[in-house]
């Protein structure tokens, strides 16, 4: 709807019309009679002990490997191999006999993950492919459910009560992109919701953003890292404060959220910044508690972490909630590091803590001489005057940052930037730093800190 002629043709409040209808019944589907029962049972989940937890989990467990094994083709072909009678073997420990499933294979097999005997509508979703290849997947209508109510779980840890005032800075576009003038932003009333455009933020529009923002005066504001972390820099450059009185936290999501962002947002709004770690294959998520601790949520699948290197474990992870299309031990390519074993946080869940999440990897470089570099966001520490950056490689001689700067960035910040670079890349490339007024985004609005095109 948002992308089509007819609303990007329309009056601002013809579209906002359009924004609550669409809303309205988004919500009767979202968040009807089935939702409101699932999130008593999402509320009372986080308090269980620890025992509760990985009882539930193993009845989970059974019950979606006992139904792929002889009703989902995928993996009854799979199982059937292994000889394993799953009615008589403890759960979560046969886990480990079971093959790992991949996005590869979820892109060859596609429907062949979908049970034989799926009852009620399936609805199609996809990923949204910033490595180039999306993957489609399907849920049900009660994965749509149980995935709200755990994200509603995570607005009410930032302190946002059903109901009040929240402004929202994702991908959709609610502004046609040949916009070029306020309002970048349109009002949600059937969620008492501003959502603002991810596309249309620049140096010459911020203030407008951080003004209309404190008009509405939200309690919590849900964004893309990226997006609040670019009016957070802005802010701080400019001496711009915030005027909003009702703020209480900023929920961030989609994108990996950088210790330089939360701070700079945290400072630049004055409240606490709550980051929600998932993906579209709903196999795994990770919240932010009042504490700002990460908490891996078990009561929501059943996770493995698979060793990487300096502490780092890949997530691998069984969905308990979609069994529209289940994935059983699936390598999600997203990296977190545990916190010590045995440490508890005050808050009082017995969910586990999580130290760091470093997200999906970003692209990596490809350097003439064989190497290949990645996790190249240190090379802009104590580099100041820099709104946002990206590094680009499209050839496999040449590197290039594109960087917004703000008022403050110098000459010198510049040659520190390059120092850095050449630091860790060595000369073998050419290196070029260029200037921007902003940095695309994906077609889901999201900023890539390092795109190879190589």
């Amino acid at each position: 709807m948002l992308s089509s002629f007819g609303y990007r043709r329309s009056p601002v409040w013809a579209q906002e019309s359009l924004i609550a209808a669409k809303s309205s019944l988004r919500n009767v589907m979202r968040e009807g009679r089935a939702f409101r029962a699932i999130s008593v049972q999402v509320d009372k989940s986080q308090w269980w002990s620890e025992q509760e937890l990985r009882e539930f989990q193993a009845r989970r467990l059974r019950v979606i490997v006992e139904a792929a094994a002889t009703g989902i083709p995928y993996y009854r072909d799979r199982y059937r191999k292994l000889e394993l009678d799953f009615t008589a073997q403890a759960f979560p420990g046969v886990l480990s006999r079971l093959p790992y499933v991949t996005k590869d294979d979820v892109r060859a097999y596609g429907r062949a993950f979908i049970p034989e005997r799926s009852r009620g509508p399936l609805f199609s979703s996809s990923t949204s492919g910033t490595t180039g290849k999306p993957l489609q997947l399907y849920q049900d209508l009660t994965s749509i459910n149980r995935e709200n109510a755990f994200v509603w779980r995570q607005l009410t840890w930032a302190g946002l009560r059903r109901g009040e005032r929240r402004a929202w800075i994702r991908g959709d576009m609610i502004v046609p992109a040949e916009q070029r003038a306020a309002p970048y932003w349109r009002s949600n009333r059937a969620e008492n919701m501003l959502m603002l455009s991810s596309y249309h933020l620049s140096e010459s529009t911020a203030r407008s953003y951080v003004e209309a923002l404190a008009a509405f005066d939200p309690v919590v504001i849900q964004a893309y890292p990226s997006s609040i972390g670019f009016l957070g820099s802005w802010m701080l450059s400019a001496g711009v404060r915030y005027g909003g009185s009702a703020l209480r936290g900023i929920v961030t999501s989609s994108e990996t959220l950088s210790e330089e962002q939360r701070r700079n947002i945290a400072q630049a709004f004055g409240c606490r910044v709550f980051d929600w770690y998932g993906q579209g294959e709903r196999v795994a998520a990770i919240g932010t508690c009042e504490h700002g601790r990460y908490h891996l949520l078990t009561d929501y699948s059943y996770v493995e972490l698979l060793p990487a290197r300096d502490g780092w474990c890949e997530v691998v992870g069984t969905g308990f909630n979609n069994i529209a299309m289940p994935l059983i031990r699936y390598r999600t390519g997203d990296f977190v590091r545990p916190a010590p074993e045995g440490q508890r946080c005050i808050c009082a869940r017995p969910l586990p803590l999580i130290e760091s999440v470093a997200g999906r990897t970003d692209d990596v470089l490809k350097l003439p001489d064989g190497r290949v570099i990645g996790r190249l966001d240190h090379i802009f520490k104590d580099v100041g005057g820099i709104i946002e950056a990206q590094i680009r490689q499209d050839r496999n001689d040449e590197v290039t940052i594109l960087v917004v700067p703000a008022a403050t960035f110098s000459e010198r910040d510049k040659e520190s930037l390059r120092r850095n670079a050449r630091e860790r890349l060595g000369e073998i490339v050419s290196l070029e730093i260029r200037l921007m007024n902003a940095i695309p985004r994906t077609a889901n609005g999201k900023l890539r800190g390092v795109v190879c095109n190589v």
